[in-house]
């Protein structure tokens, strides 16, 4: 390469090199520091959350409040039964169904071998009495007419054998009311669990349960959706249990076409025993977020509090609060609870980068 050539190359990858070093320096100034000051600048501004004694409160002028339409309701004295948590899946009927299956194609069987053998018995009953008449039919001929009768006795025990193992594998994992819903082919419950109209759910209680509680209707929702509640009816005892489920099992029915099989539930029954006093929550108060109920309780004219609720015991038209830090008359946020949430969040985000 002559030396006039080769001395332009290096001037042009020297250029490029210095290129890539600037590019670099410019677009990583805020991991170096170089650009914090103008980042301070960019996000410092007046926020409207805060925290105070560890509670999450926002802060919203009239105006503000009138303009969100940020509305409030003040609580209402309630009581109601003691309730208990428990834990419960949406059964996938797909065993169930084979079972069926088999067990209606073995009741078919079944019945054309009996008609079989009726017919096989009434040839050899003739038979005999032909051949006891001064022989009118053959021995031979009695002889098949027997080997037939015995023939189709056979197969019928056999046919019948089969169905009581089906039967028996029915009711042994499905318990006899829904066996009997299996078994018979015009089941009109069976039929509304195959149009999805309702659902069979397994729910595990705790031993020391009363039994009434198990034996009267529960509410149930998915537990990634407890807001989501609804009535279930119960069923009967359930032979299997879950393995991630340990306790007494019982199935439910559930109304509803949103549910799908392998959800995981959570489910409240009524223990019994005395009356909780607290408060009914309204349920346009309540927001959900990582996971827990929340609602906003107004401490003066333009300061909201976030305050945990439990959203898992309906109560005429809202939720049950047990008695604790929500009192009747406290004025909870019915509409825009979630605009204060969001808020909220957003100051946490700032002070995140801050951080």
């Amino acid at each position: 390469m002559k030396p006039g050539l080769s001395q332009a190359v290096i001037a042009i990858m020297a250029c490029v090199i210095a290129a890539l070093v600037w590019t670099l320096v410019y677009y990583a100034r805020d991991e170096w520091g170089l650009g914090e000051a103008g980042y301070e600048e960019e996000i410092q501004s007046a926020s409207n959350a805060t925290q105070i004694d560890g509670r999450a409160v926002v802060r919203l002028s009239g105006a503000s409040q009138l303009a969100s339409g940020i509305a409030v309701r003040p609580l209402e004295a309630a009581a109601s039964e003691e309730s208990v948590e428990a834990y419960g899946v949406v059964m996938n009927l797909q065993t169930l169904l084979d079972t069926r299956g088999r067990y209606l194609v073995a009741l078919g069987e079944a019945r054309a071998r009996r008609a079989a053998l009726a017919a096989a018995e009434a040839e050899f009953k003739r038979m005999q009495l032909l051949f006891r008449d001064d022989r009118n039919v053959s021995e031979q001929a009695l002889r098949n007419a027997e080997a037939r009768f015995r023939s189709e006795s056979a197969q019928l025990a056999a046919a019948e054998a089969a169905l009581g193992a089906l039967d028996n594998a029915l009711r042994s994992g499905w318990g006899e009311v829904v066996a009997g819903w299996a078994r018979n082919p015009d089941s009109a419950a069976l039929k509304s669990l195959l149009e999805q109209r309702t659902h069979l759910v397994l729910i595990a209680f705790p031993f020391d349960l009363p039994p009434s509680a198990l034996r009267s209707a529960v509410s149930v929702a998915p537990v990634t959706a407890r807001d989501r509640a609804r009535a279930a009816r119960p069923v009967s005892e359930a032979p299997q249990v879950e393995a991630l489920l340990p306790g007494q099992t019982f199935f439910y029915l559930v109304e509803g076409a949103d549910l799908r099989a392998g959800t995981r539930i959570v489910a409240y029954a009524k223990a019994g025993g005395d009356r909780q006093r607290g408060v009914l929550l309204p349920r346009e108060a309540v927001v959900w977020h990582a996971g827990k109920s929340w609602a906003y309780v107004r401490r003066d004219e333009e300061t909201f509090a976030r305050y945990a609720v439990r959203a898992t015991r309906e109560l005429g038209g809202g939720w049950f609060n047990p008695e604790g830090e929500l009192k009747p008359g406290d004025e909870v946020v019915v509409s825009g609870a979630q605009l204060l949430l969001s808020e909220e969040l957003k100051f946490q985000i700032r002070n995140e980068n801050e951080d």
